[in-house]
């Protein structure tokens, strides 16, 4: 008799311990639930609010208009370019999208019987561009941009004379061109007004005589004017 009873007692006694470890175990897990979404529910209002710091600092430096002088090789000679590019986006996916409109002098001379030959190319260049984010820092410490457009400009040739000191006769002759480019630019943020700006362009002239493409690379400096 004692012994069903000793037996039944610790029956309820384990009975009663698993019951309250079960209830323990739920408020814990409770607990730790809470806990966790209110760790996610911050970090999310974290991530938020850094996004609206970036956010704010990328429209503050958002630029509107931008003027550019680069000074670089070319092909056998040197060119200067000038440009001048406007933003025309308010989106932030698209704020550092711009149009270009440039133009290009490039100074070359070609060995022709035992004689340098100067020619020179001036060229107007309108073209759109666009961000590559992968190769940009995400506040604009670096944007790297990639585009294409059309061109059109005059070459000359031994300054329009075909005549060569040493007798020869230059068969080529001074033209207006046209045709396209591609190009990708790099700036690096130097304040809110100025950038460090390097570029590299080909040039395709398909009615050129001396030769079909040219490459530009340069750097200079950039300064813009922005939106706010």
């Amino acid at each position: 008799m004692k012994s069903k009873l000793i037996i039944g007692l610790l029956f309820i006694y384990n009975s009663i311990t698993a019951q309250v470890a079960e209830n323990a175990t739920a408020i814990l897990t409770d607990k730790l639930e809470e806990q966790f979404q209110e760790f996610q529910r911050l970090s999310d209002q974290f991530n938020d609010d850094l996004a609206k710091i970036k956010e704010s600092i990328i429209l503050k430096t958002a630029k509107k208009h931008s003027f550019s002088a680069l000074g670089g090789y070319t092909e056998n000679g040197f060119s200067i370019l000038g440009s001048y590019n406007f933003y025309n986006s308010s989106k932030l996916s698209r704020l550092n999208n711009f149009i270009e409109l440039s133009i290009l002098a490039s100074y070359i001379k070609e060995d022709q019987s035992n004689y340098e030959i100067p020619i020179q190319n001036y060229t107007f260049n309108a073209g759109y561009f666009t961000r590559i984010p992968m190769l940009s820092g995400t506040l604009q410490e670096v944007t790297t941009t990639i585009g294409l457009g059309g061109l059109i400009g005059y070459e000359s040739i031994n300054s329009d004379n075909q005549d060569l000191p040493n007798g020869a006769l230059i068969l080529d002759e001074s033209k207006f061109i046209y045709g396209g480019f591609v190009g990708m630019n790099v700036d690096i943020f130097i304040s809110d007004h100025f950038d460090l700006t390097a570029k590299s362009n080909l040039y395709y002239h398909p009615n050129s005589d001396i030769g079909q493409t040219k490459i530009f690379i340069g750097a200079g400096i950039k300064y813009s004017i922005l939106k706010n």
